[in-house]
This record gives C-alpha cells, sequence and structure tokens, in this order.
C-alpha cells in the first residue's frame, strides 16, 4: 500500500503538551489577549466561582468548599477553529461562573493541540471532560480510558474539504490517481478523505498519501510537491479566498459528515453526573445566545481562531453544534469505527453498543434527539 506512516507522538512530547495547556486555571493573559493563537497554542479559560455549595454532603465539591477551594472541572477543547463555538462563547461570556458560582466550582477550559494530548490527560485525570473526533475517541477507549459519549457536538456535510491549486488541470476527483495528497493520517479526516476519493473510485492504494496538515501542508501544495491535501474551515476559506487554491469535493458529495463529540471520565459520571447535566445547558443557552446575537458573536469567535470577523457568517455555515445522539450520529460514527478498525488504525475491538451515556441528554432535556 502506498502511503507514508504516521509518526507517532512520544510520551515526553505529550507531557510536555499537557504541562502548557494544564497547568493554570485562571482568565486570559494580556499575552493570550493580544496573541489568540491557533490549536497548537493551547490555553486556558476559567470560570471562576466562590459562593457555598449545594451538593450532597461527602461529595468533592463540598469537601473543596469547607476548605475554602473550588471545584475545577477541566474540560479539553481545540483553540483555533470555527467548530464547538458554544464551549468557546460559554466561556466568553461567563456563562459557566454564572451557573456555577453558587457551588464554588470552576469550568475550566484548557486548549490543546490535538485529540491524543486530550486523551492522555483524560487518561491522567487532568481533564474530566473533552470535546474529541472519532479517531481519538475511539483510540481513548480502546486504551482503556473509560470515557463515554455524552453528546454530539458539532456536525458538518461540508467540511472537510480537498484542495487543489487554483491552476491546477485536476477538475475531477477521479484525475487524483496516481497523485502526492496531503492528510493527517490515522484520523477523521483521512477516512473522510477516503470517502471523497471514492467519488472518483480512487482507493488509498492508488495514490501516494503525505502526513501533511494546515499551512504545512497548504506549502507542499503551492510548491508543488503534493498535488491535492485536505483542509477544514476557516484555513479552507481563508486559503481560497487569497486565491491560490480551489475546493475539488467535500464531504456533502459523499452523504458523509465530519463529527466532533464531548466525552466524560468514569469517576466525573458516577460522582459528578449533576454537573454535566448542567454543563450541557450551558452549551444550550450559548447556542441560542448565538442564535439571536451572531454578528457578536462572530467578533468573539474571530478572536479564537484568528479569522476576519467579516468572513466569520461564511465559516459558521460549515457547522450545526446542536446537541443530541440520534441513530443517525451513531450510524455514522459506526462507518469511521469501521474504516479505522478494517486500515489497523485501531488494533483492539470496541462494543459500539457500550460507548454512549445517553442520560445526561435526557436529564437536561428530556429527549436524545434536540434537533
Amino acid at each position: 500500500m502506498k502511503r507514508s506512516i504516521a509518526k507517532q507522538m512520544t510520551a515526553g512530547v505529550l507531557m510536555v503538551s499537557m504541562v502548557f495547556g494544564l497547568t493554570a486555571c485562571g482568565q486570559k493573559s494580556q499575552d493570550s489577549q493580544e496573541n489568540p493563537g491557533s490549536a497548537d497554542s493551547p490555553r486556558t479559560e476559567a470560570a471562576v466561582t466562590e459562593a457555598v455549595p449545594e451538593s450532597e454532603a461527602g461529595s468533592e465539591a463540598e469537601t473543596a468548599s469547607n476548605q475554602g477551594e473550588a471545584l475545577e472541572v477541566h474540560v479539553g477543547d481545540f483553540l483555533g477553529e470555527t467548530f464547538l463555538y458554544p464551549v468557546k462563547l460559554a466561556a466568553e461570556l461567563g456563562m459557566f461562573e454564572e451557573e456555577f458560582a453558587k457551588d464554588n466550582i470552576k469550568i475550566c477550559v484548557d486548549y490543546l493541540g490535538s485529540g491524543a494530548v486530550m486523551n492522555e490527560a483524560l487518561t491522567a485525570g487532568d481533564l474530566q471532560m473533552s470535546f474529541l473526533g472519532g479517531q481519538p475517541t475511539y483510540s481513548g477507549i480502546a486504551n482503556g480510558n473509560g470515557v463515554k459519549i455524552i453528546t454530539m457536538a458539532t456536525v458538518s456535510s461540508a467540511d472537510p474539504c480537498l484542495l487543489v491549486r487554483a491552476d491546477s488541470d485536476i477538475t475531477e476527483v477521479s484525475q487524483l490517481a496516481g497523485k502526492n495528497l496531503a492528510v493527517n493520517i490515522g484520523t477523521d479526516n483521512h477516512y473522510q478523505m477516503m470517502e471523497m476519493l471514492a467519488l472518483g473510485g480512487v482507493v488509498e492504494d492508488d495514490i501516494q498519501l503525505y502526513n501533511l496538515k494546515g499551512n504545512e501542508a497548504l506549502s507542499a501544495l503551492l510548491s508543488g510537491e503534493i498535488d491535492c491535501m485536505q483542509s477544514i474551515a476557516p484555513n479552507k476559506w481563508r486559503y481560497v479566498l487569497d486565491g491560490d487554491v480551489k475546493i475539488l469535493s467535500n464531504m456533502h458529495e459523499t452523504a458523509g459528515r465530519n463529527n466532533q463529540v464531548l466525552v466524560a471520565t468514569e469517576e466525573f459520571r458516577k460522582e459528578h453526573g449533576d454537573i454535566i447535566v448542567r454543563f450541557l445547558k450551558v452549551l444550550q443557552q450559548a447556542l441560542d445566545y448565538y442564535d439571536e446575537n451572531k454578528e457578536e458573536c462572530w467578533e468573539i469567535l474571530a478572536e479564537y481562531c484568528d479569522a476576519d470577523a467579516e468572513l466569520m457568517e461564511h465559516y459558521m455555515e460549515d457547522y450545526d453544534c446542536t446537541l443530541g445522539l440520534t441513530d443517525a450520529d451513531k450510524e455514522y460514527m459506526a462507518r469511521v469505527y469501521d474504516f479505522l478498525y478494517s486500515h489497523e488504525m485501531l488494533i483492539t475491538e470496541i462494543d459500539l453498543a457500550d460507548i454512549y451515556d445517553e442520560s445526561f441528554l435526557t436529564e437536561a432535556f428530556g429527549t436524545v434527539d434536540c434537533h
């Protein structure tokens, strides 16, 4: 099979990434305000709370209150992307603080660089919840980290897409046979690329695949080292609007989609399920706020993803952050799993019937389908 092998991040690199992403639980520093950063530049937002808790006797929250310390709940998230906007808005607009202040709880949103780092943090107990793609979710479950999927967090049928140079003679997916392509190998994006290639009858053995993403992939594309790359918003729109590339295909044509989920650890589900329910309600509050105040929210999100606020409407059209766990959601997650397992990107078989916990959605909204 003609494809390069994804390099695995060493334990040392993972630990360094975790230290930078998880050492602080405070308000934004001046440096972070001036330099919003990217998904590779982690930072932490905290909803700081100081009132007396109302949790049950003997709980960790009550113990923290008795000692004058807040219970910190760390949630992993990606920074430099337009998806998963409700959690960013909830942190920025003080919604977490408003909801949890009376119980002396801090919701700390830890912006980390990758799903692999988030999995390490979940396993180590440094995160209690996290937003993840399908591949890192399955990888963590296969490695026994005990997480379960609480809800879908974002869905896109437009992202990711395949990009070629603006002056490329390639106009059909079928023309990619024998070409050099770039994607983040071993991820959901890898699977999604193969779905798009299948539109033109191209399989992985027909291409040379390189493990590149973002600006690194763009540089290779523009220099002619590769012929096609995969990209997502907001980067894809930056590249397209700069006039350097054009969109060859997207997920909409495959009837597939790009998913992100919210997971929670076993210990946190058992001890603080009430916090999960309230967290979901705050996400819904942020969704509602976005629907009613889009221009204000675009300004906020533009800072996070270092994008042009005037173009945010264009970016945001690609994603639906409605909460829920429908049969369609599970069916597509199964498609991703089948690809990863059949391509030996996952070695341990997983019981897909046992990876969800719908009880928190049901308690929060009375249904698992919030569409």
